[in-house]
């Protein structure tokens, strides 16, 4: 019976031991693509960039490191002047990271994104269901700047005092001159 529980004990330790080995070599992998995007997107290498992210994608689909990677492409297209193409890289990571704390920050972005590439209501419905949490505000002041150019003054003039209630600073003001030019004013 002593033999029985010894072995029994040296499996279960050799198993965890095994279990966090790989743990360990999937983080690795998933780090060492992440390194491999960012240097492509440093050479503006996108095609390198995009190849990498599918693969990483497609491997560790669940790690911070495929949210991370997708943002980082997100970014570059945007920033190349290409919305739409950043937009379709962020939905990826809002339909397959429903539980990342980035998938918030991904949904601001895809809707800004959209809203770039001309695409005003599929940015209004990206933003929906308002988050609560630091980013409701300016997710408020995005769908009031996507109200107005919708041609739903009502809706933004609702939308801006929303964002008024818990914004502040220069972006506060921001709001208020946004509100002002719709004839709105702070609600009380």
């Amino acid at each position: 019976m002593v033999i029985i529980a010894a072995i029994a004990v040296l499996a279960v330790v050799l198993g965890w031991q095994q279990w966090t080995a790989w743990q360990d070599r999937q983080a690795a992998s998933a780090s060492a693509d992440y390194a491999a995007i960012l240097a492509s997107l440093n050479d503006d290498d996108r095609e390198a960039a995009g190849n990498r992210l599918r693969s990483l994608r497609e491997a560790h689909a669940d790690s911070p490191y495929a949210a991370m990677a997708t943002l980082a492409v997100a970014t570059a297209a945007a920033s190349e002047g290409e919305p739409q193409v950043a937009a379709d890289a962020l939905q990826w990571l809002t339909t397959h990271q429903t539980d990342s704390p980035m998938r918030v920050v991904a949904r601001l972005r895809q809707a800004e994104a959209l809203q770039a590439a001309g695409d005003d209501e599929a940015a209004l419905t990206v933003l929906e269901p308002l988050p609560s949490g630091p980013l409701r505000p300016r997710f408020l002041e995005l769908q009031g700047d996507l109200e107005v150019a919708l041609g739903n003054p009502d809706a933004a003039i609702d939308a801006y005092q929303q964002a008024l209630e818990s914004v502040s600073g220069q972006r506060r003001s921001l709001v208020e001159i946004k509100l002002f030019d719709l004839g709105g004013a702070p609600a009380s």
